[in-house]
Order: C-alpha cells, then sequence, then structure tokens
C-alpha cells in the first residue's frame, strides 16, 4: 500500500471514529451529572460539545492530499466522509445545549 492511500485510509476512519469517541463523553457525563446531581452541569455539556467540534471541524476542513501528491478516490472519499462526520456531530450533539438534561 502507497503511503497517501494509508494516510487517506486514516483520515477516512478518523471523523467517525472522533465523533464515537465524543457521543460516548457526551452522554456519559450527561448520565453522571443527573446521577450524582451535579449543579448546572449543562455548561459542562455545552463545552464537550463544542470541544468535540474542533477536531471534528479541523478534520472536514483539512486536505486529504499533501503538497505535490496527486488527488485520489480514497482521499476525496475520506474528505467527504469527515465532513459527513462533522454534520453528524452538530446535528446530533447539538440537543445537549437546550434539552432537559435529566428527566
Amino acid at each position: 500500500m502507497v503511503r497517501q492511500d494509508l494516510r487517506a485510509l486514516l483520515l477516512l476512519i478518523a471523523g467517525f471514529t472522533v465523533w464515537s469517541l465524543a457521543f460516548v463523553v457526551l452522554y456519559g457525563l450527561q448520565a453522571l451529572g443527573c446521577a450524582y446531581g451535579w449543579p448546572n452541569h449543562r455548561w459542562l455539556l455545552i463545552g464537550a460539545y463544542v470541544a468535540s467540534l474542533i477536531p471534528l471541524a479541523w478534520l472536514a476542513m483539512g486536505k486529504p492530499v499533501r503538497e505535490g501528491e496527486p488527488t485520489t478516490t480514497l482521499s476525496i472519499a475520506a474528505l467527504w466522509a469527515n465532513r459527513a462526520a462533522l454534520g453528524a456531530g452538530i446535528l446530533v450533539f447539538l440537543p445537549v445545549t437546550f434539552v432537559s438534561a435529566c428527566i
């Protein structure tokens, strides 16, 4: 496997890997905050939400190929997969900012 293809393959899985880690952290914090009665844990959730969007945005806006390398189908797929992960992160994690945290 060419080094460029290996980089594109890693970038292909990076976005949704970060997304899944952020999902576990966000909803783990939500459950812990409710279980232990943390006061105003919504601000912690909003901070974790914003912090999770930073690496997702970095991956979505980055270039999948380095300067002087040809663009491949795998690198384009990696770019769009990371953009999809960013969109999914915004859509799925947004409710922690306004929905009731504890029932």
